[in-house]
């Protein structure tokens, strides 16, 4: 896709920007590296993980998303891959990126969360701030969720 706004070469480097923003998100939160996890967020950051039966409030602000995810996730296991994204850039600064993801996610025994295998799509928005890329608004929209 050609855009006006940047060099074929700009285009490549934000491509992969936002593709390494990604999968760094993945391997913090899998590796439970809680102080870094917030380098993938904007600070005005928006998450919205509800679903179908399941409302859960929007999550904003990078130090709320960070918060959440340590104190949900850490007791957990987890496995999240996300796979190749559809990135549209809608200028030089903003991307609008669809990506598959699996995620599996177990708890310890006895635990109040369910384990779960889980499918879906992450429908995100990326910001550039000062050449750097980041997560401004993700929601997660699942298309299965196997108990396990």
């Amino acid at each position: 896709m050609k855009y006006s706004f940047m060099t074929d070469i700009e285009v490549l480097l934000a491509y992969e920007s936002i593709r390494n923003t990604k999968s760094r998100y993945c391997r913090l939160i899998d590796m439970k590296q809680w102080d870094e996890l917030g380098s993938v967020f904007a600070p005005n950051a928006v998450a919205d993980f509800s679903t179908e039966g399941n409302p859960i409030p929007l999550l904003e602000g990078r130090d709320i998303i960070v918060k959440v995810f340590k104190d949900l996730v850490h007791p957990a296991e987890t496995v999240h891959q996300v796979h190749s994204a559809e990135i549209e850039l809608i200028s030089a600064t903003e991307a609008k990126v669809i990506s598959p993801m699996e995620d599996y996610v177990t708890f310890p025994e006895g635990s109040e969360h369910l384990s779960f295998h889980g499918y879906g799509y992450y429908y995100e928005t990326f910001v550039a701030i000062d050449g750097q890329w980041y997560i401004q608004h993700t929601r997660l929209e699942r298309l299965k969720f196997d108990v396990i």
